[in-house]
């Protein structure tokens, strides 16, 4: 009997030690995971290339910067390049390995400007961690122009003017019969047609838009139109045919502009009062 509890306690010893043993090693399919790797190299290279192909004008400015997409205002590494011609165009952008954490992610943020044009990037760039490379390609969409922009605004609001309020009146001068009709949102007025019929014969249309009690858009029917920015900057001159109004020309539209407003949003204010 002492014998069996001799060798049991032996069976046990021998089962302990080899459960200890076994607990010091990996178990199968758990192998210590590999630390995050940064591409090779400290130099970023790429091409940037148009969704809708274009020429671009020689000197114009192409902006390459490495950030990190959780700090995309902080360049790691920045350079600009004068472009021109048909993309696509290289780069080649180094960079400090000691800023690049490889358990973070980072891109490549182009913009390239030709003239009042900006070209934006249509998707992220990422490069050097997370199993990018160092080697991209940025592709760009154009944005519309301020004056693109200010066209498409002037459209849409004459677009809205039959769910305005209307008010119209009539005046003559030594010269001419005018007619003219306004129309405000909220109580401004902001846009006004004025039709003048010479008494010497011929005829002429104007329409005038409003943006903060400001002219926006003065455009005259066969004739020129200008257009001005929120801090009064002129973004659209245009006339028949091609070339631009002088500067007085323009300041005498923007004050024809500002006399109909008066004229106008002074019945629209008598109206509300009644």
């Amino acid at each position: 009997m002492r014998n069996r509890w001799i060798a049991a306690i032996a069976a046990l010893a021998f089962l302990g030690g080899c459960n200890t043993a076994d607990q010091g090693a990996p178990a199968a399919g758990n192998a210590p995971t590999a630390a995050p790797a940064i591409a090779p190299g400290t130099a970023i290279t790429g091409t940037v290339t148009l969704r809708e192909p274009m020429p671009i004008e020689a000197g114009s400015k192409l902006e390459v910067r490495l950030v990190d997409v959780a700090q995309p205002d902080v360049a790691i590494a920045e350079k600009t390049f004068d472009v021109g011609g048909a993309p696509p165009f290289n780069f080649s952008l180094d960079f400090d390995r000691a800023k690049i954490d490889p358990a973070r992610t980072y891109v490549i943020n182009a913009v390239l400007t030709d003239g009042e044009r900006r070209f934006l990037p249509v998707l992220n760039s990422p490069v050097l961690t997370r199993g990018a490379t160092a080697s991209t390609q940025v592709v760009l969409n154009a944005e519309a122009t301020p004056a693109e922009k200010l066209k498409e605004e002037f459209n849409k609001l004459q677009g809205r003017i039959g769910g305005m309020k209307k008010v119209a009146g009539t005046y003559t001068t030594d010269t001419a019969s005018i007619g003219w009709d306004a129309f405000a949102e909220s109580g401004a007025v902001r846009f006004i047609r004025v039709n003048t019929e010479m008494d010497a014969g011929g005829r002429s249309s104007v329409q005038y838009a409003f943006k903060d009690g400001k002219p926006m858009v003065v455009k005259q029917k066969g004739g020129a139109t200008v257009g001005w920015s929120d801090d009064d900057q002129v973004l659209w001159n245009e006339k028949p045919g091609g070339g631009t109004l002088s500067d007085n020309e323009v300041k005498a539209l923007h004050d024809d502009a500002v006399k109909a407003l008066h004229m106008a949003q002074e019945k629209v204010d008598a109206g509300k009062k009644k």
